[in-house]
């Protein structure tokens, strides 16, 4: 199961439903229970991402290019061609997160949804 697929289903669980005290309480457990899960979720997209933004950093090395050029006293375009190189590794590396960071922005709004919710059921208990 893909990590959209569980999200989805966790976010299924982040319900409520104000119909008596004892089922109130019940599910303001499994709201709780789904934002840890979703907590969970958040931190293995961070060791993702963590990991691409390490992979971009490895693969920075100066081109074959770049380094001729500067043998060569062509320092000006040695300079443009590891800024490029920058500049692509950069693209790549953002292209590679953009998934996942969609998908913490997802988690985000999950876990704020299920605060409101909890809060709302506090209120229904303290009332009732």
């Amino acid at each position: 199961m893909n990590k959209l697929e569980e999200i989805q289903q966790i976010a299924s669980k982040i319900t409520l439903r104000l119909d008596n005290p004892q089922s109130v309480k019940l599910q303001l457990k499994q709201i709780g229970l789904a934002q840890k899960q979703l907590r969970g979720i958040k931190k293995e997209l961070n060791a993702v991402i963590c990991n691409i933004n390490q992979q971009a950093t490895q693969s920075g090395t100066d081109s074959f290019v770049s380094v001729g050029l500067d043998i060569f006293g062509k320092h000006k375009w040695a300079g443009r061609v590891r800024a490029e190189t920058r500049r692509a590794i950069e693209r790549e590396k953002k292209s590679a997160r953009q998934p996942y960071l969609e998908l913490k922005e997802v988690i985000d709004k999950l876990i704020l949804e299920g605060d409101r919710l909890k809060l709302m059921a506090e209120e229904y208990l303290i009332n009732s």
